[in-house]
């Protein structure tokens, strides 16, 4: 008993007790595209299993084996043509071929590729690909332009290594969405695919674009993509560019200078925007992203150069910003990916609120600046992790359920100056990292406005302002062996020191989670004592007979009655033997006639008369 106890406190304590304020968390399925990054598990959001995955994954591969058959299957022609449908669709491609002026939607009318419908507005009746050099360009301020989707097949738009524009006007902007001609409404079923925009080693620039209802399963044919190709990567533009209640949102991948500049993702399946593998100069400002299912704006492993400038991240259910500087691979890979990891990476003016996650979360980036953001409403506010090298977090404010500022696992000579946290459990955490403080401010910090843990040998904690209230202001009785840490010039004076309410004890056993493995063991012991002097002492109060019924009175029994009992009692004991034999028992024989009922009826079981000498006359 003493030792399932004391192994059930162990695991109490170091397992329940020993960790931070958790936040809510979601079930994790990764995307098609999606490379898991430094921090992928199972805290991290994610989109619920689809039960019609698997025909969407086999669409995805039957587009990836059009776009190659139709590019590595030229006729050479000069001239636009048309390449048969590729099961399981039955909508054809027209292939657009470079001329001397750009295409557009009259021109896809005469292709058989749009159709233009009673109301003004456009329908894309084919696929349509611009080959390289070619030219495409739809603007239609005000319209709509819809794309045939539905169980037939599905219209795509792709630049392949030609270019794609795309736009409206301020103030009228062009709605693009999938519509399904037998329902009369737009493509909800995903199954079978839905339309998508696709660039691909080419150039796609939306321009005052409102996109809903596109995309499928991967990322490249998740709604608005950027992609490049071997050799070529994507660039291009989207500004004043709204895509909701897609796939994805935006998607980027293998590509270099793209700027996304105004504009919204929002309720979208996957990520509002993701930034993926191997994109290079990507520049988005005011962006906003909210409600999406995942992440507001992400940041793949194998990125570098991006800047994220006054982004708005509302109401998501991952995280509201996530940068992920990982490099692809650790060492050689089958693949041959770079072990460089990302680099130059700087989240600015942004602001992070009432996501499910942590509200902006860095990991492994090299180069990395947070400059004056404003974060709050998540479980934790700003999380920097893994062997991330100096980052600057700057004049940023934050307030958290659990954790404002954390830096951990690795992190080395972070940099905080002037930022601001208000109410959080923990104020500022430096874990198992290395960090400068200086001229940071705490207000309502509910535990501690720093604490230090673990080993954080080089930390300097100077001229701050701390104000809360808990157990102390600075926490340094968790810092590790060897680690010297400077702590200098701080302002406690509005710090509420606690030692004797419930708040601090509680906080206590939080921050040593052994104490009560020690607590058991020394309680253990006491608790048995005292249920064996209990017991002992209810032993003595119970008479050894108080069961037995009476039996008659011994002073019934005759005078030599009495003498025979007496002598049967003290021959019970006696044995006989001879020199050199083993004792023999003393044989038993009746006892006398007129006794037997006498010693029946006494309050024992039975008592037999022996004598060595026989019976008594």
């Amino acid at each position: 008993m003493l030792t399932v106890g004391v192994t059930l406190a162990g695991i109490v304590g170091t397992v329940v007790l020993d960790r931070p304020p958790a936040a809510p968390t979601a079930s994790v399925v990764a995307a098609p595209d999606v490379v898991p990054d430094v921090d992928a598990s199972p805290d991290a959001t994610s989109l619920a299993v689809d039960a019609a995955g698997d025909a969407q994954a086999r669409v995805v591969t039957a587009e990836d084996d059009r776009v190659y058959a139709i590019v590595s299957e030229s006729p050479g022609t000069a001239t636009p043509y048309e390449f048969p449908a590729v099961a399981p669709s039955i909508v054809p491609t027209v292939v657009l071929t470079p001329r001397d002026r750009p295409y557009d939607l009259p021109a896809l009318e005469r292709l058989g590729a749009a159709q233009r419908l009673d109301d003004g507005d456009w329908m894309i009746t084919r696929s349509v690909l611009v080959g390289r050099d070619a030219v495409l360009r739809i603007e239609a301020p005000g319209g709509t332009l819809r794309m045939a989707s539905g169980t037939a097949g599905f219209a795509s738009l792709i630049a392949f290594k030609g270019t794609l524009t795309i736009g409206g006007a301020p103030g009228a902007p062009l709605t693009v969405t999938s519509w399904d001609p037998a329902a009369g409404a737009v493509d909800t079923a995903l199954d079978d695919g839905r339309s998508y925009l696709r660039s691909v080693g080419g150039r796609l620039d939306l321009a005052h674009v409102q996109a809903s209802e596109l995309g499928f399963w991967s990322g490249r044919t998740g709604g608005v993509a950027w992609t490049g190709g071997a050799g070529e990567p994507g660039r291009g533009s989207a500004t004043a560019t709204t895509v909701d209640r897609s796939h994805y949102g935006m998607f980027t991948s293998r590509v270099d200078d793209l700027t996304i500049n105004g504009g919204a993702v929002r309720d979208n399946a996957a990520d509002g925007l993701l930034v993926h593998r191997e994109s290079a100069g990507v520049t988005v400002r005011e962006l906003e992203a909210t409600g999406n299912a995942r992440h507001g704006v992400a940041v793949s492993a194998g990125t570098e150069r991006i800047l994220l400038s006054g982004v708005t991240a509302n109401g998501n259910r991952g995280t509201g910003i996530r940068l992920d500087g990982a490099a692809l691979a650790a060492s050689a890979s089958a693949g041959g990916a770079s072990t460089a990891p990302g680099r130059g990476f700087t989240v600015e003016r942004s602001t992070v609120t009432g996501n499910g996650d942590v509200g902006i979360l860095a990991a492994g980036n090299a180069g990395l600046v947070l400059r004056d953001n404003t974060v709050s409403g998540s479980p934790d506010g700003i999380v920097v992790r893994g062997t991330a090298a100096a980052p600057e977090l700057t004049g940023n404010t934050v307030s958290a359920d659990g954790f404002g500022i954390a830096l951990r696992d690795g992190v080395g000579d972070a940099q905080l100056t002037g930022n601001t946290v208000g109410a959080s459990t923990v104020a500022v955490q430096v874990a198992d990292a290395a960090a400068t403080l200086r001229g940071n401010t705490v207000d309502g910090a509910a535990r501690y406005a720093v604490s230090l843990v673990g080993a954080v040998d080089g930390s300097v904690v100077e001229t701050n302002r701390l104000a809360g209230r808990g157990p102390a202001a600075i926490d340094v009785n968790r810092v590790g062996l060897g680690s010297n840490v400077a702590i200098n010039g701080n302002d406690e004076s509005a710090w509420t020191l606690d030692r004797d309410d419930v708040a601090y004890w509680t906080a206590y056993v939080v921050d040593h989670p052994l104490i009560l493995l020690w607590l058991l063991i020394l309680l253990l012991p006491v608790i048995a004592q005292l249920r064996a002097r209990r017991r002992n002492r209810a032993g003595e109060r119970i008479h050894p007979y108080a069961h037995v019924p009476p039996g008659p009175a011994t002073a019934s029994l005759t005078p030599v009655d009495r003498i025979a009992l007496a002598r049967a009692v003290a021959a019970a004991g006696r044995t006989t033997s001879r020199p050199g034999h083993p004792p023999v028992p003393p044989h038993r024989v009746a006892p006398p006639a007129d006794l037997t009922e006498t010693t029946t009826l006494m309050p024992v079981t039975r008592v037999t008369i022996v004598s060595g000498d026989g019976s008594t006359p």
